[in-house]
């Protein structure tokens, strides 16, 4: 139910993160982008200091002033919007949780309420769907994502079985495999990288209460056998309890909860624990400790009344009955608080491999469009960018933003956003 997660329900949740995305990725990277890579930074963007700790290569950056902008800017609207309240099935979309860009422009949409991987042109006109309801080769039981694949090829992975599927990109359906993980289940899939392996984690919990797993990521190859391990990381916090005559629920993220959030940049591989704003990343040759940015960052603990408030507008927000809400409103008596809030609330890598921390939202933060601040490739922070209101960023090219909206009738639409202008600024001498 809203953030606070709340279902009623006999199973445990999954939550998908997308990729670099890590997440997968925020607003448009502009030609002036190239000159973050530069030796000169923009006019007002926050010092930085690279410390190298025992071969690890340290970035502790400042915190951007708070009314700092970037000049990178985008169109005040959507070139390509996808998604229709009426009209030919193919532009319905129900729950579309994901969506990727090939290089010939096209965009295949993940639409988990049918399971289908719904296959568009540029300019947003249908012409393929793949896969569907089922246990069949390429079909789905509950679809969790999707990415492109090498050759132009697009993979997707199934949520329930783990099972990854690899599509022909004019061809439909080629294969399919898994990642076991050594225990009961596979690995679960968080996104492809570029030489065609994948990233995959393994942590489950068990008992009521209060919930943290310990997550262990590991790369594997193409046919899913194993490759790398990246160690093991605090993971997402949760509640078990129950409503009612027994009946268990899952509360998937507490108010303010902690997560662990990962991603491709660059050669390396990021997986970050948002307890602290302390983001490491790893190799992709030897899974060792490689680079960690940092930024100033003030946290503390949130107050029950705050906790509470969250609780509440997530259930008003979920559009439940009221005798719904009263029922889980009484299971959520017992939701801990958890000990600090988040320091950040997603991780985004565009194509040209600048890092975005879009800022999480904490209490008595008033309604308004999501803020990140943007990394260089080096991870010396740059400033804040302010993405559209309303719009979940999934994906950035180097001259286009994709995302997915809904408008206030809850029709969901994918989009396309391109920049009107690119910004060039330079300290001066």
């Amino acid at each position: 139910v809203g953030e606070v997660g709340a279902v009623i329900s006999q199973s445990r949740l999954h939550s998908h993160t997308r990729r670099g995305n890590t997440g997968r990725l925020p607003l448009a990277a502009l030609a002036a982008v190239s000159i973050a890579c530069q030796d000169r930074a923009l006019p007002d963007a926050p010092a930085s200091e690279t410390p190298d700790y025992a071969g690890v290569r340290i970035v502790e950056n400042a915190r951007p002033a708070d009314d700092s902008r970037l000049p990178w800017r985008i169109g005040p609207g959507p070139t390509v919007s996808i998604g229709e309240a009426t009209g030919d099935e193919p532009y319905m979309l129900y729950r579309a949780i994901d969506a990727v860009t090939l290089a010939d422009g096209r965009i295949v949409i993940a639409n988990a309420g049918t399971n289908e991987l719904r296959v568009f042109d540029a300019a947003g006109v249908h012409m393929a769907t793949w896969g569907g309801s089922g246990e069949g080769p390429g079909e789905f039981m509950a679809l969790a994502g999707v990415d492109a694949w090498p050759g132009d090829s697009v993979v997707a992975w199934d949520g329930r079985d783990r099972s990854i599927a690899v599509f022909g990109s004019r061809d439909g359906f080629s294969r399919s495999f898994v990642m076991e993980s050594g225990g009961d289940r596979p690995l679960e899939p968080r996104f492809a990288l570029a030489d065609g392996s994948f990233l995959g984690r393994f942590g489950e919990s068990s008992g009521e209460g209060y919930q943290r797993a310990e997550v262990a990521y590991e790369r594997r190859d193409g046919e899913g056998a194993e490759r790398l391990s990246y160690g093991v990381h605090p993971g997402d916090e949760s509640f078990v309890g129950t409503i009612g005559e027994g009946i268990p629920f899952t509360v998937a993220r507490l108010p303010f909860s902690r997560r662990i959030l990962d991603g491709a940049w660059g050669d390396l591989v990021i997986i970050a624990p948002n307890d602290d704003y302390h983001i490491p990343a790893y190799n992709g040759t030897d899974g060792s400790l490689a680079t960690i940015v940092r930024r100033e960052f003030t946290t503390r603990a949130p107050t029950r009344a705050e906790a509470d408030e969250r609780i509440e507008e997530s259930l008003v927000g979920a559009g439940l009955p009221e005798e719904a809400i009263e029922m889980v409103r009484g299971g959520l008596e017992d939701v801990p608080l958890v000990e600090r809030l988040p320091a950040f609330g997603g991780l985004l890598v565009d194509a040209l491999d600048h890092l975005w921390v879009r800022e999480a939202t904490l209490p008595g933060m008033e309604p308004r469009a999501p803020l990140w601040t943007v990394f260089d490739p080096e991870g010396r922070a740059l400033g804040f960018v302010e993405t559209p209101d309303g719009l979940t960023i999934l994906e950035i090219g180097t001259d286009y933003l994709l995302g997915h909206g809904t408008d206030d009738l809850e029709f969901e639409s994918v989009q396309v956003w391109r920049p009107l202008r690119r910004g060039r600024a330079v300290r001066p001498d």
